[in-house]
Protein backbone atom coordinates (compact mmCIF):
# COMPACT_ATOMS: atom_id res chain seq x y z
CA UNK A 1 0.00 0.00 0.00
CA UNK A 2 1.33 3.15 -0.77
CA UNK A 3 2.13 5.41 1.73
CA UNK A 4 -0.43 9.20 2.25
CA UNK A 5 1.65 11.72 0.48
CA UNK A 6 1.08 15.68 -0.09
CA UNK A 7 1.88 17.90 -2.79
CA UNK A 8 1.49 21.05 -0.89
CA UNK A 9 1.04 24.34 -2.86
CA UNK A 10 1.51 23.39 -6.19
CA UNK A 11 0.28 25.59 -9.40
CA UNK A 12 -1.73 22.83 -11.04
CA UNK A 13 -1.64 22.97 -14.38
CA UNK A 14 -5.95 22.76 -15.38
CA UNK A 15 -7.96 23.66 -18.31
CA UNK A 16 -9.66 26.86 -16.78
CA UNK A 17 -6.30 28.01 -16.10
CA UNK A 18 -3.46 27.58 -13.42
CA UNK A 19 -4.44 27.44 -9.59
CA UNK A 20 -2.87 26.98 -6.56
CA UNK A 21 -3.79 24.41 -4.36
CA UNK A 22 -2.78 20.78 -2.71
CA UNK A 23 -3.03 17.39 -3.95
CA UNK A 24 -3.52 14.88 -1.20
CA UNK A 25 -2.59 10.86 -2.50
CA UNK A 26 -3.36 7.74 -0.77
CA UNK A 27 -3.26 4.32 -1.54
CA UNK A 28 -1.92 4.88 -5.15
CA UNK A 29 -5.27 7.83 -6.12
CA UNK A 30 -5.73 10.84 -5.42
CA UNK A 31 -7.84 11.54 -2.49
CA UNK A 32 -8.65 15.13 -2.42
CA UNK A 33 -7.51 18.58 -4.13
CA UNK A 34 -8.00 21.79 -2.57
CA UNK A 35 -6.29 24.25 -0.25
CA UNK A 36 -4.86 23.82 2.76
CA UNK A 37 -5.27 20.07 3.07
CA UNK A 38 -4.06 18.54 6.00
CA UNK A 39 -2.54 14.92 6.67
CA UNK A 40 -0.82 14.94 10.04
CA UNK A 41 2.32 12.33 9.18
CA UNK A 42 2.06 12.48 5.52
CA UNK A 43 5.24 12.52 3.16
CA UNK A 44 5.10 16.41 2.06
CA UNK A 45 6.38 17.45 -1.56
CA UNK A 46 6.60 21.56 -0.78
CA UNK A 47 6.05 22.24 -4.38
CA UNK A 48 5.62 26.17 -3.91
CA UNK A 49 5.96 28.19 -7.25
CA UNK A 50 6.37 25.06 -9.24
CA UNK A 51 3.83 23.48 -11.76
CA UNK A 52 1.80 20.32 -10.94
CA UNK A 53 0.50 18.23 -14.16
CA UNK A 54 -0.60 14.42 -14.58
CA UNK A 55 2.79 12.30 -15.09
CA UNK A 56 3.39 11.71 -19.16
CA UNK A 57 2.30 8.65 -20.69
CA UNK A 58 3.88 7.60 -24.11
CA UNK A 59 2.28 5.23 -26.30
CA UNK A 60 4.92 5.10 -28.71
CA UNK A 61 8.20 4.00 -27.09
CA UNK A 62 11.28 1.55 -28.12
CA UNK A 63 13.21 2.08 -24.94
CA UNK A 64 15.35 4.86 -22.98
CA UNK A 65 17.99 5.12 -20.63
CA UNK A 66 20.00 2.11 -22.38
CA UNK A 67 17.13 -0.29 -22.48
CA UNK A 68 15.76 -1.89 -25.21
CA UNK A 69 11.91 -3.11 -25.81
CA UNK A 70 13.02 -5.30 -28.33
CA UNK A 71 14.00 -8.34 -26.34
CA UNK A 72 12.63 -10.87 -23.99
CA UNK A 73 14.46 -10.33 -20.70
CA UNK A 74 11.57 -8.36 -18.94
CA UNK A 75 14.36 -6.79 -16.64
CA UNK A 76 15.18 -4.30 -19.69
CA UNK A 77 11.75 -3.46 -19.36
CA UNK A 78 11.56 -3.33 -15.47
CA UNK A 79 15.06 -1.03 -15.62
CA UNK A 80 13.18 1.40 -18.36
CA UNK A 81 10.39 1.80 -15.70
CA UNK A 82 12.65 2.62 -13.48
CA UNK A 83 14.58 5.11 -15.40
CA UNK A 84 11.94 7.12 -17.50
CA UNK A 85 10.38 9.09 -14.05
CA UNK A 86 13.01 11.27 -14.29
CA UNK A 87 11.82 12.67 -17.22
CA UNK A 88 8.21 12.56 -16.43
CA UNK A 89 6.91 9.40 -17.37
CA UNK A 90 4.39 7.85 -15.21
CA UNK A 91 3.00 5.18 -17.47
CA UNK A 92 3.83 3.31 -21.43
CA UNK A 93 3.20 1.42 -24.18
CA UNK A 94 5.96 -1.47 -24.96
CA UNK A 95 6.31 -0.56 -28.58
CA UNK A 96 7.94 -3.47 -30.22
CA UNK A 97 7.84 -6.21 -32.75
CA UNK A 98 9.99 -9.45 -33.22
CA UNK A 99 12.00 -10.47 -36.80
CA UNK A 100 8.91 -13.18 -37.73
CA UNK A 101 6.07 -14.41 -36.27
CA UNK A 102 7.99 -16.54 -33.59
CA UNK A 103 9.84 -14.06 -32.34
CA UNK A 104 7.26 -11.85 -32.03
CA UNK A 105 5.06 -14.52 -29.95
CA UNK A 106 7.97 -15.16 -27.65
CA UNK A 107 8.82 -11.50 -27.59
CA UNK A 108 4.99 -10.74 -25.98
CA UNK A 109 4.57 -13.66 -24.03
CA UNK A 110 7.43 -13.17 -22.12
CA UNK A 111 7.26 -9.41 -21.39
CA UNK A 112 3.68 -9.72 -20.60
CA UNK A 113 3.96 -10.97 -16.62
CA UNK A 114 5.13 -7.35 -16.26
CA UNK A 115 1.91 -5.32 -17.79
CA UNK A 116 0.41 -3.42 -14.88
CA UNK A 117 3.43 -3.87 -12.93
CA UNK A 118 3.76 -1.40 -9.68
CA UNK A 119 7.35 -0.30 -9.80
CA UNK A 120 8.18 3.07 -11.55
CA UNK A 121 6.33 3.90 -14.40
CA UNK A 122 3.59 1.46 -14.96
CA UNK A 123 3.48 -0.59 -18.27
CA UNK A 124 0.14 -0.24 -19.65
CA UNK A 125 0.44 -2.76 -22.36
CA UNK A 126 1.91 -3.21 -25.58
CA UNK A 127 2.54 -1.24 -28.84
CA UNK A 128 2.86 -3.54 -31.85
CA UNK A 129 4.51 -1.12 -34.61
CA UNK A 130 4.49 -3.75 -37.51
CA UNK A 131 4.82 -6.68 -38.71
CA UNK A 132 1.90 -5.39 -40.99
CA UNK A 133 3.35 -2.22 -42.30
CA UNK A 134 4.07 -1.91 -46.31
CA UNK A 135 7.85 -2.82 -47.45
CA UNK A 136 7.48 0.74 -49.34
CA UNK A 137 7.32 2.42 -45.97
CA UNK A 138 9.26 0.17 -44.13
CA UNK A 139 11.36 3.22 -42.72
CA UNK A 140 14.41 1.48 -39.92
CA UNK A 141 12.44 -1.79 -39.89
CA UNK A 142 14.15 -4.36 -42.01
CA UNK A 143 11.77 -5.67 -44.46
CA UNK A 144 12.14 -9.39 -43.35
CA UNK A 145 10.41 -8.29 -40.40
CA UNK A 146 7.37 -7.54 -42.18
CA UNK A 147 4.31 -9.98 -42.99
CA UNK A 148 1.04 -9.44 -44.85
CA UNK A 149 -1.91 -8.82 -42.50
CA UNK A 150 -3.18 -11.93 -41.42
CA UNK A 151 -6.58 -12.35 -39.03
CA UNK A 152 -5.21 -15.52 -37.76
CA UNK A 153 -1.58 -14.26 -37.04
CA UNK A 154 -2.75 -11.41 -35.17
CA UNK A 155 -4.71 -13.59 -32.40
CA UNK A 156 -1.39 -16.00 -32.11
CA UNK A 157 -0.06 -12.67 -30.78
CA UNK A 158 -2.97 -11.39 -29.18
CA UNK A 159 -2.70 -14.80 -27.02
CA UNK A 160 0.64 -14.65 -26.93
CA UNK A 161 0.18 -10.99 -24.76
CA UNK A 162 -2.48 -12.33 -22.74
CA UNK A 163 -4.74 -9.24 -24.32
CA UNK A 164 -2.89 -6.87 -23.65
CA UNK A 165 -1.95 -5.61 -26.89
CA UNK A 166 -3.68 -1.68 -27.11
CA UNK A 167 -2.55 -0.65 -30.20
CA UNK A 168 -1.64 -2.52 -33.52
CA UNK A 169 0.24 -0.09 -36.86
CA UNK A 170 -0.39 -1.48 -39.60
CA UNK A 171 -0.66 -0.52 -43.27
CA UNK A 172 -4.57 -0.10 -44.37
CA UNK A 173 -3.57 -0.63 -48.56
CA UNK A 174 -2.19 -3.73 -48.24
CA UNK A 175 -4.15 -7.20 -48.97
CA UNK A 176 -6.27 -8.21 -45.76
CA UNK A 177 -6.04 -5.59 -43.85
CA UNK A 178 -9.07 -4.38 -43.71
CA UNK A 179 -10.80 -7.70 -41.60
CA UNK A 180 -7.42 -7.11 -39.85
CA UNK A 181 -8.80 -4.29 -38.80
CA UNK A 182 -11.84 -5.08 -37.49
CA UNK A 183 -10.31 -8.09 -35.63
CA UNK A 184 -8.37 -5.31 -33.81
CA UNK A 185 -11.34 -4.02 -33.18
CA UNK A 186 -12.89 -6.13 -31.79
CA UNK A 187 -10.18 -7.19 -29.58
CA UNK A 188 -10.60 -3.96 -28.00
CA UNK A 189 -6.92 -2.57 -28.83
CA UNK A 190 -6.87 0.38 -31.11
CA UNK A 191 -5.94 -0.13 -35.05
CA UNK A 192 -3.40 2.47 -36.28
CA UNK A 193 -2.73 3.31 -39.46
CA UNK A 194 1.51 4.06 -39.75
CA UNK A 195 4.20 3.05 -42.05
CA UNK A 196 1.73 3.12 -45.07
CA UNK A 197 1.49 4.26 -49.29
CA UNK A 198 -2.07 4.31 -48.76
CA UNK A 199 -4.14 7.05 -51.62
CA UNK A 200 -6.43 8.68 -50.18
CA UNK A 201 -9.16 6.64 -50.62
CA UNK A 202 -7.75 3.69 -49.52
CA UNK A 203 -6.86 5.46 -45.97
CA UNK A 204 -10.38 6.44 -46.17
CA UNK A 205 -11.32 2.66 -45.92
CA UNK A 206 -9.06 2.13 -42.63
CA UNK A 207 -10.71 4.36 -41.22
CA UNK A 208 -14.12 3.11 -42.09
CA UNK A 209 -12.96 -0.36 -41.44
CA UNK A 210 -11.83 0.99 -37.44
CA UNK A 211 -9.02 2.69 -38.02
CA UNK A 212 -8.55 5.49 -34.93
CA UNK A 213 -5.08 6.37 -34.59
CA UNK A 214 -2.21 7.52 -37.05
CA UNK A 215 1.10 6.47 -35.51
CA UNK A 216 3.97 9.51 -35.93
CA UNK A 217 2.16 11.36 -38.97
CA UNK A 218 4.45 12.55 -41.37
CA UNK A 219 7.11 10.25 -40.69
CA UNK A 220 7.49 6.78 -43.02
CA UNK A 221 4.27 7.93 -44.95
CA UNK A 222 3.50 8.95 -48.44
CA UNK A 223 3.77 12.85 -48.54
CA UNK A 224 1.59 14.93 -49.25
CA UNK A 225 1.01 15.70 -53.03
CA UNK A 226 -1.07 18.24 -55.27
CA UNK A 227 -3.37 15.52 -56.43
CA UNK A 228 -2.67 12.67 -54.20
CA UNK A 229 -2.86 13.78 -50.20
CA UNK A 230 -2.52 10.47 -49.59
CA UNK A 231 -2.34 9.11 -45.69
CA UNK A 232 -1.61 12.43 -43.82
CA UNK A 233 -4.35 14.52 -45.75
CA UNK A 234 -6.40 12.00 -44.87
CA UNK A 235 -6.02 11.95 -41.46
CA UNK A 236 -6.09 15.72 -41.14
CA UNK A 237 -9.74 15.08 -42.48
CA UNK A 238 -10.96 12.28 -39.91
CA UNK A 239 -12.81 13.94 -37.35
CA UNK A 240 -12.65 10.23 -35.63
CA UNK A 241 -8.79 9.60 -35.48
CA UNK A 242 -6.30 10.54 -33.74
CA UNK A 243 -3.06 11.39 -34.88
CA UNK A 244 0.65 11.09 -33.04
CA UNK A 245 3.12 13.82 -33.40
CA UNK A 246 6.62 13.48 -32.67
CA UNK A 247 8.27 16.63 -31.17
CA UNK A 248 12.04 16.32 -31.19
CA UNK A 249 12.33 18.89 -33.75
CA UNK A 250 14.08 16.09 -35.90
CA UNK A 251 11.63 14.00 -37.05
CA UNK A 252 9.47 16.84 -38.54
CA UNK A 253 10.27 20.10 -38.80
CA UNK A 254 8.04 22.49 -36.21
CA UNK A 255 6.55 24.50 -39.32
CA UNK A 256 3.85 20.79 -40.19
CA UNK A 257 3.71 19.88 -36.88
CA UNK A 258 2.21 23.60 -35.97
CA UNK A 259 0.15 23.37 -38.87
CA UNK A 260 -1.24 19.68 -38.21
CA UNK A 261 -2.16 20.70 -34.94
CA UNK A 262 -4.06 23.81 -36.29
CA UNK A 263 -5.95 21.02 -37.43
CA UNK A 264 -6.28 17.99 -35.12
CA UNK A 265 -7.07 20.75 -32.07
CA UNK A 266 -6.07 19.99 -28.49
CA UNK A 267 -8.84 16.86 -28.81
CA UNK A 268 -7.36 14.85 -31.50
CA UNK A 269 -3.09 15.44 -30.86
CA UNK A 270 -1.05 12.62 -29.24
CA UNK A 271 2.62 13.34 -28.49
CA UNK A 272 5.16 10.88 -28.22
CA UNK A 273 8.50 10.22 -28.11
CA UNK A 274 9.52 7.00 -30.58
CA UNK A 275 12.12 6.68 -28.07
CA UNK A 276 15.20 4.21 -29.14
CA UNK A 277 17.23 3.23 -26.05
CA UNK A 278 19.69 5.51 -26.61
CA UNK A 279 17.46 8.21 -25.52
CA UNK A 280 18.48 9.91 -22.34
CA UNK A 281 22.46 8.40 -23.27
CA UNK A 282 25.25 10.11 -23.72
CA UNK A 283 26.21 7.56 -26.44
CA UNK A 284 27.20 8.46 -30.39
CA UNK A 285 26.67 5.64 -31.63
CA UNK A 286 24.53 1.67 -30.89
CA UNK A 287 22.82 -0.49 -33.14
CA UNK A 288 19.09 -0.76 -34.26
CA UNK A 289 18.07 -4.51 -36.14
CA UNK A 290 21.55 -5.03 -36.17
CA UNK A 291 22.62 -2.00 -38.19
CA UNK A 292 24.67 0.90 -37.01
CA UNK A 293 22.68 3.84 -36.16
CA UNK A 294 24.54 6.94 -35.15
CA UNK A 295 22.94 9.91 -32.47
CA UNK A 296 22.94 13.09 -34.06
CA UNK A 297 20.78 15.73 -32.30
CA UNK A 298 17.84 14.74 -31.02
CA UNK A 299 17.43 11.59 -33.52
CA UNK A 300 19.17 8.21 -34.20
CA UNK A 301 19.93 7.58 -37.99
CA UNK A 302 21.24 4.93 -40.36
CA UNK A 303 24.17 5.50 -42.56
CA UNK A 304 21.81 5.52 -45.78
CA UNK A 305 20.27 8.73 -43.40
CA UNK A 306 17.01 6.97 -42.87
CA UNK A 307 15.81 8.04 -38.77
CA UNK A 308 15.67 5.15 -36.81
CA UNK A 309 13.95 6.79 -33.72
CA UNK A 310 14.54 9.83 -31.45
CA UNK A 311 16.93 10.29 -28.45
CA UNK A 312 15.33 13.11 -27.08
CA UNK A 313 13.23 12.52 -24.03
CA UNK A 314 9.75 12.84 -23.43
CA UNK A 315 10.16 16.47 -21.21
CA UNK A 316 12.24 17.78 -24.16
CA UNK A 317 8.80 17.01 -26.58
CA UNK A 318 6.77 18.48 -23.89
CA UNK A 319 8.87 21.29 -23.48
CA UNK A 320 9.07 21.61 -27.88
CA UNK A 321 5.06 21.04 -28.09
CA UNK A 322 4.70 24.10 -25.75
CA UNK A 323 7.19 25.87 -27.96
CA UNK A 324 6.51 24.46 -31.53
CA UNK A 325 2.62 24.02 -31.35
CA UNK A 326 2.35 27.36 -29.30
CA UNK A 327 0.10 26.31 -26.60
CA UNK A 328 -0.13 26.68 -22.77
CA UNK A 329 1.26 24.16 -20.54
CA UNK A 330 -2.41 22.91 -19.74
CA UNK A 331 -3.05 22.01 -23.64
CA UNK A 332 0.63 20.36 -23.50
CA UNK A 333 -0.41 17.97 -20.56
CA UNK A 334 -3.14 16.94 -22.64
CA UNK A 335 -1.30 16.22 -25.31
CA UNK A 336 1.40 14.13 -23.37
CA UNK A 337 -0.83 12.77 -20.50
CA UNK A 338 -5.36 12.80 -21.12
CA UNK A 339 -4.96 12.15 -24.93
CA UNK A 340 -2.49 9.39 -24.63
CA UNK A 341 -4.64 7.62 -21.56
CA UNK A 342 -7.15 7.65 -23.91
CA UNK A 343 -5.22 5.59 -26.40
CA UNK A 344 -4.13 3.37 -24.04
CA UNK A 345 -7.57 2.74 -22.95
CA UNK A 346 -6.55 4.01 -19.11
CA UNK A 347 -8.52 7.42 -19.39
CA UNK A 348 -10.56 6.63 -16.73
CA UNK A 349 -8.04 6.64 -14.14
CA UNK A 350 -4.83 8.42 -16.02
CA UNK A 351 -4.28 11.95 -17.35
CA UNK A 352 -6.02 13.88 -14.85
CA UNK A 353 -5.92 15.46 -11.20
CA UNK A 354 -8.84 14.69 -10.13
CA UNK A 355 -9.65 12.78 -6.90
CA UNK A 356 -10.39 8.82 -7.95
CA UNK A 357 -7.64 9.18 -10.34
CA UNK A 358 -3.93 7.31 -9.97
CA UNK A 359 -2.02 9.46 -8.17
CA UNK A 360 0.73 10.16 -11.34
CA UNK A 361 2.04 13.66 -11.20
CA UNK A 362 5.03 15.52 -12.45
CA UNK A 363 6.41 18.69 -10.44
CA UNK A 364 7.74 21.08 -13.16
CA UNK A 365 10.03 24.22 -12.35
CA UNK A 366 9.68 27.69 -14.78
CA UNK A 367 12.04 25.74 -16.89
CA UNK A 368 9.55 23.38 -17.89
CA UNK A 369 12.82 20.72 -15.91
CA UNK A 370 11.30 17.77 -13.51
CA UNK A 371 11.93 18.55 -10.26
CA UNK A 372 9.91 15.42 -8.93
CA UNK A 373 7.60 12.39 -10.65
CA UNK A 374 5.31 10.29 -8.08
CA UNK A 375 3.74 7.17 -9.75
CA UNK A 376 0.48 5.73 -7.86
CA UNK A 377 1.61 7.77 -4.81
CA UNK A 378 4.95 6.87 -4.37
CA UNK A 379 7.74 9.31 -5.17
CA UNK A 380 9.73 7.69 -7.94
CA UNK A 381 11.96 10.84 -8.65
CA UNK A 382 13.24 13.18 -6.52
CA UNK A 383 14.75 16.20 -7.71
CA UNK A 384 13.63 18.48 -4.68
CA UNK A 385 16.09 16.25 -2.10
CA UNK A 386 15.89 18.69 1.23
CA UNK A 387 12.62 19.63 0.02
CA UNK A 388 10.45 16.48 0.74
CA UNK A 389 9.56 16.60 4.17
CA UNK A 390 7.18 14.63 6.65
CA UNK A 391 4.37 16.68 7.45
Amino acid sequence: MSERLLVRAGVLALPLGPQRADILCEGGRIVAVGRDLDSPGARVIHADGLAVGPGFIDVHVHGGGGHSFFTQDRSRIEAYAAWAPRNGVTSFLVSTVGNGPGESEAILQALAPVVGSTGGAEVLGFHMEGPFINPARHGAFPPGMLRTPSVAEWERYAAAAGGAIRQVTLAPELPGALPLIRAIERAGAIPAMGHTDATTVESARGFEAGIRHVTHLFNAMRPIHQREGGPIVAALLEDRATCELICDGAHVDPAPLRMAYRVLGPERTVVVTDNLHLAGQEATSGRFAGEEVTVSGAKAAKADGTIVGSVATMDQHFRNAVEFLGIDMATAFRLCAANPARIAGVAGRKGRLEPGFDADLVVLDSDLRVRATVCRGEVAFDGLATELTRD
